[in-house]
């Protein structure tokens, strides 16, 4: 099978049915004629697949509402993969960053089977994206990890397409919506720990939040921009980090003067072909960063380039469906070939 898939139906298998996997399920439902009217082609959700079991109906799972009623006895995700024989994998599972398992399993196996994959999953991606990306180019397929990089937030989108053919020196950006939510609120009055209390009442943040304001989650969607940026491979420890839950009393005082706003930054410096700085800190920004007008859940990411000087994107829900958007983006470029092509570095 090659970048492009000749049909009008496209088979979906999806893993992981939390939050985002739900989201998703229910945004190819709503957004089914619109997609059939605008691309030709009708997405068929045949399988979901969760740690209790599997949903499978080879002629699709045409309401959101048969997930959550059906009996979940079905095939084995190797028996779905040779019955349907291509499509596209969704990768929603909660993988560990170390092992990438189960994730980084479910991804390899569908693209030994020449299956597209698209994830959400930021797991099986650390430090091994390049790798996979060049498993995925040698078997004629295509893996999407809008998912896993800011989600509605096109930074790949950017990166990889609108500034082809251009150096990026660097990249800054709002990637974490919780974190910066708390630091707006702060910048409202509210202390640390009453900025976070309400953020979990609005379900913005998670009952545990560390992985967000402890700057973990910003560093890997660091990671992967900068892997696919860089055409290289970055290990966890090649990234400085730090979050938000320890700011100093000095810090939050100068942040406090006029002109000025403290986000959680994530970043990385081209230094040289073999040298990349990468980042995560609390920084003041002043009036004139395009970044210092990002409040609340929003995100937002700067380039620096050679030859088009700074561009900047901003905006995007943070929240599960937002991140399923991403999904189904990747899902129409892949079927389109609009997604960007992997190069043989990989």
């Amino acid at each position: 099978m090659g970048y492009n898939i000749d049909m009008r139906r496209v088979s979906i298998i999806l893993i992981g049915y939390g939050n985002v996997g739900k989201a998703f399920l229910k945004l190819v439902h709503d957004k089914k004629g619109e997609i059939d009217r605008r691309f030709s082609l009708e997405p068929v959700v045949k399988a979901v697949l969760r740690r209790t079991g599997v949903c499978y109906s080879p002629h699709g799972i045409l309401q959101p509402e048969i997930a959550e009623e059906a009996w979940w006895d079905g095939p084995a995700l190797e028996e779905i993969l040779e019955r349907e024989g291509e499509g596209v994998l969704v990768e929603c599972a909660t993988s560990g960053r170390e092992t990438g398992q189960p994730g980084l399993a479910y991804i390899q196996h569908a693209l030994e089977k020449n299956w597209h994959v698209v994830t959400a999953d930021k797991g099986p991606l650390i430090g091994r994206l390049c790798r996979l990306q060049g498993q995925a180019r040698r078997c004629g397929v295509r893996l999407g990890i809008s998912g896993a990089t800011a989600a509605a937030l096109p930074a790949l989108d950017m990166a990889l397409v609108s500034l082809a053919g251009t150096r990026i020196r660097s990249f800054t950006g709002i990637l974490n919506g919780t974190s910066n939510y708390i630091l707006s609120r702060m910048r409202g009055g509210l202390d640390y720990q009453s900025a976070l209390e309400e953020a979990r009442g609005r379900g913005i943040a998670e009952p545990d939040p560390s992985l967000d304001v402890e700057g973990w989650d910003t560093a890997f969607k660091v990671m992967l921009i900068a892997s696919s940026v860089a055409a290289r491979d970055f290990r966890l420890d090649e990234v400085g980090v730090q979050g938000i839950s320890g700011l100093s009393a000095a810090l939050l005082r100068e942040t406090a003067e006029p002109g000025k706003s403290l986000k959680l930054i994530g970043g990385m410096e081209y230094l040289s072909d073999e040298d990349y700085r990468l980042e995560v800190k609390p920084q003041i920004l002043r009036r004139d960063h395009p970044l210092f007008g990002v409040d609340g859940t929003e995100k937002g990411i700067s380039f620096e380039t050679d030859t088009l000087g700074r561009l900047t994107v901003i905006g995007g829900r943070s929240d599960p469906r937002g991140a399923a958007a991403a999904l189904l983006k990747d899902i129409l470029n892949i079927v389109w070939g609009t997604l960007p092509k992997v190069p043989p570095w990989s």
